[in-house]
């Protein structure tokens, strides 16, 4: 039983190693596109601004080009990032994380049945213990009940 439950905890932990990674690689991509995000944001809002505003400066008002200026800023931002938003862990996530329960269940049964032994074993041993007990007390099979009526008997045929 030792090795199997070492195989299975060595499966479990190479699981939760697996998954570790999977998600580290998720949080790295994510890093990376929120950077791009920022970047492109920064250099999208300079370029189209500088552009925008000179061309909005020549039919409307300073205020209403930069009004209209920053609306677009907003969303070119969110539009990045709901993209980095999206990066999930990939398919091989559900497998790995279907091996892990199952490691875990097997685990769990295995720990479950050694504590059944456990509480087996000490029953036993509070078993035997209470029949020494009862043997060393003169308790065993009633005998101390029986005992005052053996005295007097014995005293009985002492007299005769």
């Amino acid at each position: 039983m030792s090795e199997d439950f070492n195989a299975k905890m060595k499966l479990l932990i190479k699981s939760e190693k697996a998954l570790l990674s999977l998600e580290m690689k998720k949080k790295g991509r994510q890093t990376l596109w929120t950077t791009l995000a920022l970047l492109a944001v920064l250099v999208t809002l300079i370029m189209l601004n500088i552009t925008v505003y000179l061309y909005l400066s020549t039919t409307h008002t300073p205020l209403e080009s930069a009004a209209t200026l920053t609306g677009l800023n907003l969303v070119v931002a969110i539009l990045f990032f709901v993209i980095a938003s999206k990066q999930d862990r990939g398919v091989e996530a559900a497998s790995i994380e279907d091996i892990r329960d199952f490691a875990w269940d097997q685990v769990s049964t295995d720990i479950d049945e050694v504590k059944q032994h456990a509480t087996d074993f000490k029953n036993s041993v509070v078993k035997v213990k209470k029949t020494v007990d009862s043997f060393t007390t003169g308790d065993a099979f009633g005998f101390k009940k029986v005992l005052p009526i053996i005295t007097t008997l014995i005293d009985l045929n002492k007299k005769k």
